[in-house]
């Protein structure tokens, strides 16, 4: 960690040190001498830049901050039963380092994120872009299953991701996938991913599950290709919107997945390698246009165990919406976003009565995009694990900051 910050402040000083080039100067360069120019180190978008003279080798480093404040522990992404407090707390509760950009090629790109907060090694991978409609992914990242959890939490419009998550995401996994955009720009524009995954979790070992199957197929039905960011912050003159639906089918020890790695859902207790028969399906809706954004998931998920012969299936699913009202209002401040958002889950339809609902209400103010932000949001909870039924109001205050 020492080395890590030392390297970092050496990059601040190096940076520092390069004086700005006039850009009536860049327009009236080749292509060539404008990557001769900028060559070396710079500050960007995504943090401390270096960039070599032929433009084949380009890394950035970046640092993200998340500083938060609850009236109340009450996380949505814990399942039932884990440790919470209802004491008030304020905590520096995501801090990142972020290593990325491309070598030899531009077409062969490198990630890695590193949680220094939690001590955690959360993405290690590597990419090859081959053509437009085929990728390669190896190493350990955020599986493409559904948007809620491949959005960064940097780029949400809430604190918090829904009640929904722990429940189906697939979180952080080693494996390989292959994806790609068909038909860019016509009626039938889609993007795909297809690949295996280890079951075994962020950090997992492969002798921890037989192994996972991975498929998405998501039509982009504008011809435009909405990424995974939540908010509509460029406040987008031409809409972009899609319909995606995925699969996950396998065999591992575990039953659910967060950013800890392997884990069990209430009532599975810890299996064999492949005690777990996993199926899931997913259906999933987004939209953005002139500064309103929509998203959408439903969730259905089989859990068979292969021991106890037993077998046990969950639903679920969210809806929100935020609006930039400053485009239909003009009292409304621009750097303001309002947010709202419905979740349920039945986590188990052979029990009657049991259930999770969240409403959670948030307003977002965007100094730099999601780069710099304030959100602040409050959620009622409501859990009824039968015999027991409780209701929490949670109040909370985050900033977002990344350099």
């Amino acid at each position: 960690m020492i080395l890590v910050f030392r390297v970092f402040l050496v990059f601040v000083i190096t940076v520092n040190g390069f004086p700005a080039v006039a850009e009536a100067s860049r327009e009236a360069m080749s292509d060539q001498e404008q990557n001769a120019q900028t060559a070396g180190f710079t500050y960007g978008e995504k943090g401390l830049q270096y960039q070599s003279a032929d433009g084949d080798n380009f890394l950035w480093f970046g640092v993200r901050l998340q500083t938060r404040y609850s009236n109340r522990e009450v996380r949505q992404d814990l399942l039932p039963g884990q440790p919470t407090t209802t004491e008030s707390d304020l905590k520096l509760n995501r801090g990142r380092l972020k290593l990325g950009g491309h070598l030899i090629t531009p077409n062969l790109t490198l990630y890695s994120e590193y949680d220094f907060t939690k001590n955690r090694l959360l993405d290690l991978r590597a990419s090859y872009a081959f053509a437009e409609w085929l990728s390669l992914r190896v190493g350990q990242w955020k599986s493409e299953y559904n948007r809620e959890r491949i959005d960064s939490s940097g780029a949400q419009q809430f604190v918090e991701r829904s009640i929904v998550t722990p429940w189906f995401t697939i979180d952080r996994q080693k494996g390989v996938v292959m994806s790609g955009r068909l038909a860019a720009g016509k009626a039938h524009d889609s993007s795909y991913w297809f690949g295996r995954l280890s079951g075994a979790g962020r950090g997992g070992s492969a002798s921890d599950a037989d192994g996972l199957w991975l498929g998405r197929y998501q039509w982009n039905f504008n011809g435009r290709v909405l990424g995974f960011s939540q908010s509509d912050i460029g406040k987008r003159e031409n809409a972009a919107g899609s319909v995606a639906i995925a699969f996950v089918a396998g065999y591992s020890r575990y039953t659910s997945f967060s950013g800890a790695g392997g884990g069990q859902l209430p009532g599975f207790t810890e299996g064999e390698s492949d005690q777990y028969r996993i199926r899931q399906v997913l259906l999933e809706t987004a939209w953005q246009e002139g500064g309103f954004s929509w998203q959408q998931e439903l969730h259905w998920k089989n859990i068979r165990d292969q021991v106890n012969n037993t077998e046990q299936s969950l639903v679920g699913g969210y809806l929100q919406a935020g609006m930039f009202f400053s485009e239909v209002w003009q009292a409304v401040p621009e750097p303001l976003e309002i947010a709202l958002r419905f979740a349920a889950v039945d986590p188990n339809r052979g029990v009657s009565g049991d259930f999770e609902r969240e409403v959670t209400l948030a307003g977002n103010w965007f100094f730099q995009g999601h780069r710099n932000k304030l959100t602040a949001d409050l959620s009622r909870i409501k859990r009824r694990m039968v015999p027991e039924t409780e209701t929490d109001l949670q109040f909370r205050l985050q900033w977002e900051w990344s350099f």
